[in-house]
């Protein structure tokens, strides 16, 4: 009974709504600050959370500056992909402004605000249901694009492995993702990866990308009777522990997250299980078909990986009624 008890307490305290209503001061003491700036929206994210969780906070901060007319200044310090002092914006050195000239033309005081959680923005409970895969797509680029030198590494891996509009691309998210997912076996995954395989014959290639090193050597060894390539990833999950909360080097993992959903958004066919890594590949390519093997749990029904079970739903909806 009291575990029950405590379980459940643990859930509460996980939940959108709890963490939402304890940081409504924060949340109101940011935007009052932010009113200051006269037309500018400055957040400075600190996050202690997965690469892609932070770019989704990114996402929220731009639909809010389109929403109100505002220039968006975001940057990234500390945390997870950072250095330990804070100096660093990692967020610059992964992703570069669109407009430039707009940011340069800024000569008034510019008043940052730090968030640690996008709770603290009060976006999610605002544009969560709003957000769709194209027009996120458009949004994103619209502001922000991967800096030259990530689009140069990928562009020569593409090179290296043969990816391409004949590639199936495969994404395993595993460790702690069966919180927030409905686990896939391993077995029931590469059956998925054969299915699709038989339905699209001009994918005579495979491009396989997880965080689980025993998983990638299960897939390898299957026999799909087509070669095989692997995410040139040198950091991995250690046991059960998430890569990003591994220890490893910040930035290097943050390159390595944004290399591989790069790489996968460069196929022509994904199938993958529920990750914001492998979603945000049809952010960066919109026209990317997408196989997603199972839902997020309805706690964590979440953008991207949400539109696209609803729209896959919707899509084996028709084929059946066709």
């Amino acid at each position: 009974m009291l575990r029950k008890v405590v379980d459940r307490a643990k859930q509460i305290r996980r939940s959108e709504g709890f963490k939402h209503s304890v940081a409504m001061p924060r949340r109101i003491s940011l935007h009052a600050k932010q009113r200051f700036n006269r037309g500018v929206f400055s957040i400075e994210i600190q996050e202690n959370s997965g690469f892609f969780s932070v770019m989704q906070m990114v996402l929220f901060i731009l639909m809010y500056c389109e929403e109100k007319c505002l220039t968006p200044c975001i940057s990234a310090r500390g945390g997870l992909y950072g250095d330990a002092e804070g100096k660093l914006n990692w967020f610059s050195t992964f992703f570069e402004p669109v407009h430039t000239a707009s940011v340069a033309a800024i000569t008034h005081k510019v008043r940052t605000s730090t968030v640690r959680d996008l709770v603290q923005l009060g976006f999610r409970q605002r544009y969560e249901a709003r957000l769709r895969l194209a027009s996120a797509s458009e949004l994103f680029f619209a502001h922000y694009r991967p800096a030259a030198h990530i689009y140069e590494e990928v562009d020569a891996i593409c090179r290296q492995l043969g990816l391409g509009a004949s590639t199936l691309g495969a994404h395993f998210r595993g460790t702690d993702k069966s919180l927030e997912a409905i686990p896939v076996s391993w077995g029931s995954f590469c059956r998925e990866v054969e299915s699709t395989l038989a339905e699209n014959p001009h994918l005579t290639t495979i491009f396989v990308s997880s965080d689980e090193q025993a998983f990638i050597d299960f897939f390898t060894a299957w026999p799909f009777n087509k070669p095989v390539g692997v995410a040139p990833a040198k950091h991995l999950a250690c046991g059960s522990t998430p890569i990003h909360f591994s220890g490893y080097p910040g930035l290097e993992i943050g390159r390595e997250a944004l290399i591989s959903s790069l790489l996968l958004a460069n196929c022509g066919f994904l199938v993958k299980t529920p990750s914001y890594l492998s979603a945000w590949s049809k952010i960066f390519n919109p026209s990317l078909p997408v196989k997603l093997v199972s839902p997020p749990r309805p706690d964590a029904f979440w953008f991207p990986d949400s539109r696209l079970w609803l729209e896959q739903a919707a899509q084996d909806k028709a084929a059946r009624a066709a």
